[in-house]
């Protein structure tokens, strides 16, 4: 994976409307001491290779723009799971309001692995805190999807390519899921 590739992923994930506006980042393991991260405050549509940050394990800058604010939301991750070379957390419409509501989003056929437990929710912390942090580095131990409490979606993958296919999937799976529920109620 490289910095390009990056690039044009956010490029995809921006006009497939799993993001909007800046909210929302990806990143990439480059090597085991840096990853390559969307930088903050610029939307995931205007992401360029001079733009993307290229930061050590320890959290420093090393090239390119100011990093995500959930960089440590990542670095926590790859830390505890070294088989995971790409994050991608999203604030996709579908997902994002089962996070915010008191209903379980379930795991459904079509993607290999997710089931209802491979999906784990994450109680709300502040959006680039390092109580958040934490929390998701704890709970990401197994399987690679989170559901953040009133927040939004992290999927992890061996590649950029399965991450992608997580946000997607799960995106796809929380429209079917609310169509289904409002069906049911007329």
């Amino acid at each position: 994976m490289n910095i390009k590739e990056l690039v044009k992923a956010a490029h995809y994930l921006y006009s497939s409307g799993l993001v909007l506006g800046s909210a929302g980042n990806i990143s990439i393991r480059l090597s085991m001491g840096e990853i390559a991260i969307t930088p903050t405050g610029v939307p995931l549509s205007l992401v360029t290779e001079e733009n993307v940050a290229i930061v050590g394990m320890d959290g420093s800058r090393l090239l390119g723009g100011d990093p995500s604010s959930e960089l440590y939301l990542h670095l926590g991750i790859y830390k505890v799971r070294k088989d995971i070379k790409s994050i991608v957390h999203t604030h996709s419409p579908y997902a994002t309001a089962f996070a915010f509501s008191d209903k379980r989003l379930k795991g459904l056929e079509g993607f290999n692995g997710v089931e209802e437990d491979s999906m784990v929710e994450v109680a709300y912390h502040k959006p680039g805190s390092l109580e958040l942090a934490r929390e998701c580095a704890e709970k990401i131990k197994e399987g690679k999807i989170l559901i953040l409490k009133n927040h939004g979606v992290v999927c992890c993958g061996s590649n950029l390519r399965e991450a992608i296919q997580l946000a997607e999937f799960i995106e796809q799976s929380a429209k079917t899921q609310f169509l289904a529920y409002i069906l049911t109620k007329i």
